[in-house]
């Protein structure tokens, strides 16, 4: 940057400027079987980003409600489950009475003092090939395992997760599953036709919010 102001931390890593904005926690909240609903509208353009921590149950089908400028809450299309989320995006809002704020060279906000920060943890890409079966004729059911610390407070990104993947002409409906008392992460692709059922490159993404 040219001109404005510049944060670095011990390891001379860039933490604040005025010139990126931070990925921000803009929302709390307890989620249900059936997913949840922001406390106010997200008005960012693009897709917030969801992150999960469940206590029981699992993800499938998992879609955002509402349009950009106007996100409203997500849809979980898993029977039962429930846990705690936070939604991030990469936007400030004024909140703070008194402290800091940062705006770029186009009048966007980048930074509050008053609005907690979100910081990525963990990236997780190798899965375990678990096996597959075949509860019908044509439909299987191919399982893969992640080994992940579940017991650190993370939160599971989950807009990347929980979705049809599509492959040639079938497609695969993607579930997810937190094995706390394993320590991993369980994923489960049901697929109906043709697919390569050993292998699996979806990445997981974790992070915490930040007081």
């Amino acid at each position: 940057m040219s001109h404005g102001l510049t944060f670095t931390n011990n390891s001379d890593v860039v933490t604040l400027d005025s010139e990126f904005s931070r990925l921000v926690v803009i929302h709390k909240g307890i989620y249900g079987p059936s997913g949840g609903d922001f406390p106010s509208v997200v008005t960012s353009q693009e897709p917030p980003l969801i992150f999960v921590r469940p206590s029981t149950g699992g993800f499938q089908w998992v879609s955002l409600k509402g349009s950009p400028g106007n996100w409203t809450g997500f849809i979980n299309g898993a029977s039962g489950g429930s846990g705690s989320f936070f939604v991030a995006a990469y936007e400030s809002t004024p909140t703070a009475q008194y402290g800091l704020r940062l705006w770029d060279g186009g009048a966007k906000q980048l930074f509050d003092n008053g609005t907690p920060c979100a910081q990525f943890t963990d990236v997780v890409t190798g899965w375990a090939y678990g096996g597959a079966a075949n509860p019908s004729v044509g439909r299987w059911i191919y399982t893969f395992y992640a080994s992940v610390p579940l017991n650190t407070g993370n939160y599971m990104l989950i807009n990347n997760i929980a979705m049809n993947i599509p492959g040639g002409d079938t497609f695969s409906l993607l579930s997810c599953y937190w094995d706390y008392a394993n320590n991993r992460i369980v994923a489960q692709l049901q697929n109906i036709g043709d697919f390569n059922g050993s292998s699996f490159f979806l990445p997981l993404m974790f992070a915490k919010p930040i007081s």
